[in-house]
């Protein structure tokens, strides 16, 4: 058994052993292989693999890819190694787990890797969890022995479902800057504004159908710009919708993976809100019946995998809570890769 723990790309133990993994490349291949320390600028994470006694055993690191510009969620394996002594245990295997988990939770879309004709082992290793082949690039790009490899990751979706005046919207918007700010690759979609359209068929009065469309259209265009993390506002009272997000948002690897987290509030402060984001009349009193109605309704199907209260906390402590609540990577509260 091995523990995997996030480590700073100049610890010594992972030092020592990328440089046992120079060495046998330069065995390998019959000519220098000492590679220049890993810059952290762009570093995702580094992980060391430790043995029950605590001995240094693997190594491997991700950094976002500086030879893919016009694919911006492309991130990059570094570096895996395992000791000679400590091979055949499946360690690399793990090591791949938890650094693609890293990768998902920092929104990339596709994973790139480079290694060599010399390796067959690792080139067996990649194939087995569903790397294929790709143009070679970076520093051994016109190498004959240089082989390159990819494997995608599917879309993260996190629908953020509340009645009106629960802060589902002011929440999503809040995700995006605590992510965000932590590096990750991740857009809010505010559904609501994808379905403004008048008149509504008398079979679809929430233009949730529009709304999927919209969102099927605009899915390639985020995902196309590197953000494998999606955050959208939208209310969620179909048992079906979570299936119809991930088709919405599903890419050439499968469906997005989807989460749904409800924000609540009391009634005065549902009503207090909506009395401050609209003017008196018509629409004001509109939202505040359709809210009681969708408190209740959202009650009864318990459709969510988590429920966060917003009412005295500050929007970017509720994202934390539903990041957790989702499953997603909390910055600062956990290990990337767990």
């Amino acid at each position: 058994m091995i523990s995997v723990q996030p480590v700073s790309v100049d610890d010594p133990r992972a030092v020592g052993l990328w440089r046992e993994l120079d060495a046998e490349l330069e065995y390998r291949y019959d000519e220098p292989q000492t590679q220049p320390p890993i810059d952290p600028d762009g570093v995702v994470v580094a992980f060391l693999a430790l043995a029950d006694d605590g001995e240094p055993v693997g190594t491997v690191a991700l950094r976002w890819s500086r030879y893919h510009p016009d694919s911006p969620g492309t991130a990059e394996i570094k570096r895996l190694y395992v000791r000679p002594e400590h091979r055949g245990h499946g360690h690399a295997r793990v090591m791949m787990g938890d650094v693609e988990r890293a990768a998902s939770r920092v929104g990339a879309t596709r994973l790139v890797l480079e290694t060599g004709a010399a390796q067959p082992e690792a080139v067996a290793l990649y194939v087995g969890i569903g790397y294929s082949r790709i143009p070679s690039f970076g520093t051994h790009a016109h190498d004959p022995r240089s082989i390159c490899m990819a494997k995608s990751l599917p879309t993260r979706l996190l629908v953020v479902n509340g009645a009106p005046g629960a802060g589902k919207t002011a929440t999503a918007s809040a995700i995006r800057d605590v992510l965000g700010d932590a590096g990750v690759r991740v857009a809010f979609i505010d559904a609501d504004a994808l379905c403004q359209a008048r008149p509504e068929p008398p079979d679809d009065p929430y233009q949730q159908h529009l709304l999927l469309l919209g969102l099927t259209s605009v899915a390639p265009i985020y995902r196309g710009r590197g953000y494998g993390c999606v955050v959208v506002a939208r209310v969620v009272e179909d048992p079906d919708d979570r299936e119809r997000y991930a088709r919405a948002f599903a890419a050439s690897v499968g469906p997005a993976q989807v989460s749904v987290v409800r924000v609540t509030a009391t009634a005065q402060t549902r009503a207090e809100r909506i009395a401050a984001q609209e003017p008196a009349g018509r629409w004001r009193g509109y939202l505040s019946d359709r809210s009681q109605e969708l408190d209740e309704i959202l009650d009864s199907l318990d459709l969510d995998d988590g429920v966060v209260a917003t009412d005295a906390a500050p929007s970017h402590e509720v994202a934390r809570q539903v990041l957790d609540a989702a499953g997603w990577w909390v910055p600062g509260a956990d290990n990337l890769a767990q």
